[in-house]
């Protein structure tokens, strides 16, 4: 998944706070399709490329940035308090067009809550699996007419048991990086030539990987893996990083195995 110019500003800056002796050269400038994104130079000769991905829910994380684009969402004509939970699924302008008349008929009827399986009537709860609304329950509010927005994620990305030890992460990496939506990355890296070939991966909040795959790179001093990823012949070296504040980074290198580092700021 594409990268925003800010995150891999990010990465630059934790690359270069973990590897104080190297210099983080862009790559990519736009002159031609598929160039790997950095080069890793050290005394003036250049040692490694690095490429930056993201293990993003695309959907999720756009239905999240056009329902919270802004302040809260305010709809006039109703008594508010709406908590409504998306499936990703959900289109937003959909929800947009739609979701505030669905809304009005169940105040209307003083009805205070509504989900895919349960409502005041068939009709009713066909149109909130059409809208993909997961569920609906208004409380009371002292901001009216306002609707509150949460993206249902499903029970293997939202809760789990805590691991022990990282090995979950090496193995989902492991496999994540085997399927076909990663042929670009891989290609980026091959056509580098370079000997030593970095893949760094961000997880972000509406990631693809299991909470228990997350969890080690989320929690304070988390668990490294015990167990060598199983990294396609185009990479060489892994870094991993989640996008929440707390946890550190996660490297792996053929020589020293897996290494945390500090993420900066």
């Amino acid at each position: 998944m594409q990268r925003t110019r800010s995150e891999e500003q990010w990465v630059r800056a934790c690359l270069q706070q973990a590897l104080p002796d190297v210099e983080v050269l862009l790559h990519d400038d736009g002159s031609r399709p598929g160039m790997h994104d950095f080069d890793l130079v050290r005394e003036g000769h250049r040692f490694a490329a690095l490429e930056v991905t993201a293990a993003a829910d695309a959907a999720s994380l756009e239905l999240w940035k056009l329902i919270n684009g802004g302040a809260t969402w305010i709809q006039e004509e109703l008594a508010g308090g709406w908590i409504v939970s998306l499936a990703p699924t959900a289109r937003a302008k959909r929800i947009r067009s739609e979701l505030p008349r669905l809304l009005a008929t169940l105040e209307a009827m003083g009805v205070p809550q509504i989900s895919e399986f349960h409502g005041p009537t068939e009709d009713l709860v066909e149109r909130v699996e059409r809208l993909g609304i997961i569920s609906a329950y208004q409380s009371p509010t002292d901001f009216p007419g306002s609707v509150y927005f949460t993206i249902s994620l499903p029970p293997e990305r939202s809760g789990g048991w805590v691991p022990d030890t990282g090995d979950a992460f090496s193995r989902w990496v492991s496999d994540w990086l085997s399927e076909p939506s990663q042929s670009d990355n891989l290609g980026k890296l091959r056509r580098s030539g370079a000997v030593e070939r970095h893949l760094f991966l961000l997880l972000p909040g509406f990631t693809t990987a299991p909470l228990e795959a997350l969890d080690p790179l989320m929690r304070p001093d988390g668990p490294l893996p015990t167990l060598a990823p199983q990294l396609p012949k185009e990479i060489t070296h892994l870094w991993a990083m989640s996008s929440w504040n707390t946890g550190d980074g996660f490297h792996w290198s053929p020589s020293a195995g897996w290494t945390r580092f500090r993420k900066t700021a």
